[in-house]
């Protein structure tokens, strides 16, 4: 298609309508409302809330703007690639409603899934990369302060009581939500406060206050699978600093140093006793065979892939992991176990292509300011469930916006070259003009 209009251009920036405070708004309450849990953990079974209703109702919303931002241009974004990807996801979560175990359940959890959905695309378009990024930033940082004022004042919602072994309990920082959800959470503002402050998109002082609460929330809840993906990301997100000549120079220096003094403390021995205890030091029961098998992971892994073996086709129904794994964690760990669970060997495929996507545009289309995010999230999605709750919040958000983030041609930083066409052109209008 011919380019019909080539400018230099502020990316989609955020003339404050009213239209774009509802949808930065409703970004931020699917981050924040949708995660948090104000109840803590109240030792009932399963049960309708007001918790509840108060989600289903921001994905209620959530649905009805995105269907009124989704027509004319935002609609075409479900039918071509990748955004084709979760078109077949909710899809066909829809068709496997009726084979679901628990109907009620899986049907509320994919109109809540629909919903946001539905919504993101919509708002992506409306608000440009800034302020989509913005509006997710500040939902993070309300739902860490939130959480380290549950733990501090009311620990009967903020701390979480881990049963380790069948003797010890081990005490982590819950917050407002499970201590691993808790890390991710963490992990995603760490990433996202770098990529607006690559961007030259916001304060750096604002930048730093954010990256420390991320940081310093992640130590204090003890989720050790998000600090280190939250570290791989940012190996991702600090992609153009390490392409420097000087710092890769002095990076890989440092590396081969480091390296050579482990190889030979290791030849020596002398460090033997220094990494069984540093491993020890790292578990929650004490014993380095908790590490050895992935802290339970492997023995759920293979329960899942048992279970998923005897409905491989149309699963369990979307979200239906609570119900089969209640002796194992409610999940299956994995983001394609968990859809194979749902939705048999299909949404298994959808997943696995999705996580391709991914997996493909970090190595041979990188975009600094949101690979960080996405490397997190691909590797966080192999040892948790991440995309696979039943009340979308940060991580489905998220793993949606990245989906299509390089498909709408979104990106954070002033005074790029853009070549627009007449398909590619942002939303700019209002939900009156829709």
């Amino acid at each position: 298609m011919p380019i019909s209009r080539v400018q230099r251009t502020a990316p989609q920036s955020v003339g404050w309508t009213l239209d774009k405070l509802v949808c930065w708004g409703l970004v931020m309450a699917v981050v924040f409302v949708m995660g948090a849990d104000f109840r803590g953990d109240t030792g009932e079974d399963f049960q309708v809330h007001w918790q509840i209703y108060l989600r289903l109702l921001v994905a209620f919303v959530c649905g009805v703007v995105g269907v009124l931002l989704m027509f004319p241009r935002s609609f075409r974004d479900y039918l071509a690639w990748p955004g084709l990807l979760l078109t077949a996801y909710v899809g066909w979560y829809l068709v496997t409603i009726p084979t679901g175990i628990d109907r009620s359940f899986t049907a509320a959890a994919w109109v809540s899934l629909l919903g946001v959905a539905a919504f993101v695309p919509g708002a992506m378009r409306l608000l440009g990369g800034w302020g989509f990024m913005t509006a997710v930033a500040v939902g993070l940082t309300i739902y860490l302060i939130g959480s380290w004022i549950a733990y501090l004042l009311f620990p009967e919602i903020g701390v979480f009581q881990e049963q380790v072994t069948r003797t010890e309990v081990f005490e982590r920082m819950g917050g407002l939500g499970h201590p691993n959800e808790l890390g991710f959470y963490s992990a995603y503002t760490v990433l996202v406060f770098t990529s607006l402050g690559i961007s030259k998109r916001m304060n750096m002082w604002l930048v730093a206050a954010g990256v420390a609460l991320g940081a310093v929330t992640l130590v204090g809840c003890f989720s050790r699978t998000a600090i280190v993906v939250c570290c791989f990301g940012l190996v991702f997100a600090l992609q153009g600093q390490w392409r420097v000549r000087g710092n890769a120079f002095a990076i890989a220096l440092g590396l081969a140093l480091a390296t050579g003094a482990g190889l030979v403390a290791l030849g020596s021995g002398k460090l033997d006793w220094a990494i069984d205890r540093a491993l020890k030091k790292v578990t929650k029961s004490g014993s380095t065979e908790e590490l050895a098998t992935a802290t339970g992971r492997t023995e759920i892994w293979q329960y899942g892939i048992k279970k998923i073996s005897e409905s491989p086709l149309t699963g369990y129904g979307y979200c239906s992991a609570r119900f089969i794994m209640v002796d194992h964690s409610y999940h299956c760990h994995n983001i394609v176990l968990n859809a194979m669970m749902f939705g048999g060997v299909i949404s298994g495929l959808i997943v696995g292509s999705m996580v391709l996507y991914f997996v493909y545009s970090l190595i041979f289309n990188p975009r600094p300011e949101v690979d960080g995010i996405i490397a997190c999230m691909v590797a966080g999605g192999m040892i948790e469930g991440l995309i696979s709750a039943p009340s979308p919040a940060a991580s489905i958000l998220l793993w949606i916006a990245m989906l299509f983030w390089r498909q709408q041609q979104m990106h954070i930083g002033w005074n790029q070259l853009d070549e627009i066409t007449d398909d590619q052109q942002p939303v700019r209008g209002s939900l009156a003009q829709v």
